[in-house]
Parts: structure tokens; sequence; C-alpha cells
């Protein structure tokens, strides 16, 4: 029988225990919120302040042995999992079809199951027909393997390289951010690195780049680098087909933010697009050249106005507002209807992000008489209505109101409501041409009531 150890054995030798065992404790309480509350280790720092939940999302999203289960079941499965329903139907209707064939092919043996333990003594035509419904079968088996197969596989590559890429999007930015401080700056550096990586191959950072432009036209109405974001968003629309948007940004460029840098490379880039649709767009050719060369008017005698060089996010000279009037004006001439519905978009998307400026109530004028002109009856009162109820001192406001009128009465037949539009111009605007018209309006109204 061993002798009782002494007191301070056991003492040391619990001392030593809780030294060995206290570090692995601390590790795995230090690992209990990611394990029950779910929080990824990106957290701990917090997100970058840029990325988007759908980011996120890719960042997170794992293929793995649970996704395999599911899908093994629930055809298409890991296709959804990674948010590409189309692939997903894709797979599980071959999927279908695959069952299909191994249904059909039992269906057709039933009753001859018998046959599988007396080969040898089958008759000629049943054999044949059994190994018919055995290939059939294999068959099924095949596609619904294959299925399964391209669901995991092309799940697993989708979700690596988005992963991957959101990853090296982040770590891009905040390579940028550490050379340059000012964001504006930051902004356009990370431009001009997926400009020089973009490829057709690249589909990923060509969407990025997508993106990144009209993320900078948006931070920055007025930015030092808005020529450039310009010729680069042409440049882009032009390769994948989309010559009328491609167009606007190239004009937007040569008339709003001319720089010595882009503009020649934006002409030429507009003047083929314009020859290369001139069957597409005939009556608006020549006004389209007018517009991209600066020799001709209406652009001539605005060729030198400088950049902006006042606060961000204003027109800051009167030759500036004279230079986008030219171009509304110009614009508001459009005949052809893929052209027209651009210039209604790009006149109000400029009253939107300039509304203080002086040309913002010419911009909505124009917008609302292309919509008239093209039968777009209900659009074009909203859009008068915007004009006239943002700019009440607009030279074009009584004209504006008169137009609403007409509509109204002539092609919507709501005569009472015109009559109320008429009413206010003759109570604001008494003397003026238009209030004499909505006067005579007013009272074939009248008649028209008794």
């Amino acid at each position: 029988m061993k002798p009782p150890r002494p007191r301070s054995v056991r003492i040391v030798a619990a001392a030593v225990l809780a030294l060995i065992v206290a570090p692995s404790v601390s590790a795995q309480m230090d690992m209990l919120p990611q394990i029950f509350r779910d929080l990824p280790p990106e957290l701990q720092d917090g997100l970058p302040a840029e990325m988007t939940h759908q980011e996120y999302r890719q960042m997170e999203r794992n293929v793995d042995f649970f996704t395999m289960f599911m899908s093994s079941f629930v055809p298409g499965y890991a296709m959804f999992h990674v948010e590409r329903p189309a692939l997903g139907w894709t797979i599980a209707g071959t999927r279908v079809v695959g069952t299909g064939m191994m249904v059909g092919a039992m269906a057709r043996q039933w009753g001859d199951f018998r046959d599988l333990t007396r080969l040898d003594e089958v008759p000629d035509p049943d054999y044949q027909r059994f190994l018919g419904n055995a290939f059939l079968f294999a068959g099924g088996i095949f596609v619904n393997m294959a299925a399964w197969a391209a669901d995991m596989i092309g799940a697993y590559h989708i979700a690596k390289s988005e992963e991957d890429f959101v990853i090296y999007k982040y770590g891009l930015r905040q390579g940028i951010a550490a050379q340059n401080g000012e964001e504006e700056q930051r902004e356009i550096e990370y431009i001009r690195r997926l400009v020089l990586q973009d490829d057709p191959r690249e589909r990923r950072v060509r969407e990025e780049l997508k993106s990144a432009l009209s993320r900078y036209g948006q931070s920055y109405p007025l930015g030092e680098y808005r020529a450039e974001v310009e010729y680069y968003r042409g440049s882009v629309l032009r390769e994948e087909g989309e010559a009328a948007r491609a167009l606007f940004h190239l004009m937007r460029q040569i008339v709003f933010f001319p720089d010595a840098r882009f503009s020649p490379a934006s002409r030429q880039l507009a003047i083929d697009i314009v020859q290369s649709n001139r069957t597409a767009w005939p009556e608006d050719r020549e006004l389209l050249l007018s517009i991209i060369d600066p020799e001709v008017e209406p652009f001539a005698y605005l060729a030198d106005v400088p950049a902006p060089a006042g606060e961000p996010g204003r027109w800051d000279s009167e030759a500036r507002a004279a230079r986008v009037r030219a171009y509304i004006d110009s614009f508001g001439r459009l005949r052809s209807p893929e052209l027209r519905e651009l210039f209604v978009a790009e006149a109000l998307d400029i009253a939107r992000r300039y509304p203080e400026a002086t040309f913002a109530a010419d911009a909505l004028f124009a917008a609302a008489e292309q919509l008239a002109e093209q039968d777009e009856t209900e659009r074009a009162v909203v859009v008068y209505s915007m004009m006239a109820g943002a700019y009440p001192e607009a030279d074009q406001w009584q004209e504006a109101m008169l137009r609403i009128g007409r509509l109204l009465h002539e092609e919507l037949e709501e005569v009472e409501y015109a009559g109320s539009f008429y009413r206010r111009l003759l109570d604001r605007r008494p003397g003026t041409p238009q209030a004499e018209t909505a006067r005579e309006a007013l009272a074939q109204l009248d008649e028209l009531e008794q």
C-alpha cells in the first residue's frame, strides 16, 4: 500500500496543472463569441466603410460539405447559394431529366425484374429491351451525377473567385489610401489601376471599373478628374456596344469638362460613333457632328472656357453656364427616339445634380418638351410641373404653366385641372403673352361648361 502523498505535493501539482490548462481555457473562452454569436474575425477590426452587404456576403459565402449534402437532394442548391438562379434552374432541369430517364427505365422494366436473375434464359427480344432499359437507367445516373458535379464545382469556383476579388479590391484600395491621403485622389488612382487591367477576360475588373466610374461621378460632380472619368466611361460603353450612352458621356466631357489631354481622344471616338451609326441616326448626324466640332456653333465662342475652380458641386462662371445651355438647346433638337430618351435622362440628371445652377430650369423645360413631342403627355406634365414648382422666377415659368394647361385640356381631357393652371398663370404673370392665351383658353372652357 502506497503512503499518502504530502499536502504540499498536491498543491504544487494543482498549480502546475493550472498553469498548463489556464492558457488553453483562456483560448477557448476567446473563441466563444465567434462560436456562439457567429461573429466572423473581420468584425474584430471593423469592416471597410465602403463595403456593401453584397460584398460581405461574397466574403463569407462558403461551398462546404453541408452545401454538397444539400445539393445532392435539392437540385441546383449550390448555384442558388452563390446567387446564380439561372444556373441553378438549369441544373435543376437537367437533374429532373436525368431522374426522368431513371424512372422511365424502371417503369419499362417494372414487370420483368426477375430477368436480372436469369439473363442466360431470357429470350433475345426481352434481352435487348433489358439492355436498352439498363443503358437508359445508367444514362440517367450519369446525367444526375454530372449535373450535381457541375453544381458543386461551378458554385465553388464562383464563390472562390468572388471572395478573391473582394479581398484584392479592398487590399488595393488600402494600399492606395496609404500613399495618398486625399479621398478624390485615392478614387482616381484606384480607377487608373483598374483601367490598366481592363480586359474582356477580366469580367470582374470591368464591372468594378464601371461601378468606380459611376461612384466618382456621383461623389464629385465637378471633380478635378471628371474629364478623365467621362472619357473612360464613354470608352467602356463603346466597347460594350452601347453607342448612344457612350456618345453622351463623350459629349459631356467635350462640352462640360474640356481638357486638352482627353478632349481630342473623346472627339475622335465620338466622330467614329456618329459615323458608324449614320443609318440609325440619319436626322441627327449633322447636329451631332456640330456638337463634336468646337469650331462650329453653338460652342465655338466657348472653346476656351476653363474648367471650374470654385466650390465643388457649383458652376462658378456664366461662360460655363452658357456652355451647358447651348448643350441642352442642341440636344433638345434630337429626333432619334433612342437619343431623345437618353437626352431626357441627361437633362433630368443635370437638374438633379445642380439644382441651384441657372440652367437647371432650362434642363427641365427641355426634357418636358422632348417628352411632349414624343406623346408622353403624362410624363411631360410631371416634368413641366417640377420646373414650374421649383423655379417660379425662371423665364420659362409662364410658358411651362401654359403648356401644362394645354396638355391637361387637349390631351388628357382634365378640364377643371387645366383651368386651375390657367388661373394661376393669370394671377402671377397677368401681363405676359402667355397670360393672354390662357385667358382665351379659360373663356373656351367656360363656354364648354355652359
